[in-house]
């Protein structure tokens, strides 16, 4: 588990990045999501809302391994991440929960990840280069 930079940080929270969720399923088949709804819960720890989520959730159930990526611009990030647990109560889903009511959204659950890795993804001298 590796805490995430302050940059890094920066982009999983920040409303105007772009944040996609891929998973693999049980074929090895990659299966990617547009993921608005990523919360930094800990620096090493990411939320993300399981609305309109049904392969996605299938696949983190077979599979805790996941990617997210996140962009804006030139800045980019990959995380490997593992999902820890699914909830459906409490203070992270009520947060998750308020945070989607703005955008019409039903939260059915939401998965907590924890950071495995972290990747520049951007363009410049460190693209492909291991962040932590």
């Amino acid at each position: 588990m590796v805490d995430m930079p302050e940059p890094v940080m920066r982009m999983v929270v920040h409303p105007d990045t772009n944040k996609v969720l891929s998973t693999v399923n049980l074929k090895g088949e990659p299966h990617l999501i547009v993921c608005g709804s990523l919360m930094a819960t800990a620096p090493n720890m990411i939320a993300a809302a399981e609305a309109y989520m049904y392969r996605t959730a299938e696949n983190l159930v077979h599979n805790p391994v996941a990617e997210i990526l996140v962009w804006k611009g030139r800045e980019a990030y990959s995380l490997k991440v593992k999902a820890l647990e699914r909830v459906e109560e409490g203070p992270v889903f009520e947060r998750m929960e308020k945070s989607l009511e703005k955008m019409h959204l039903t939260v059915d659950a939401v998965w907590i990840f924890e950071v495995l890795e972290i990747w520049d993804e951007g363009i410049g001298n460190m693209t492909g280069a291991r962040v932590v």
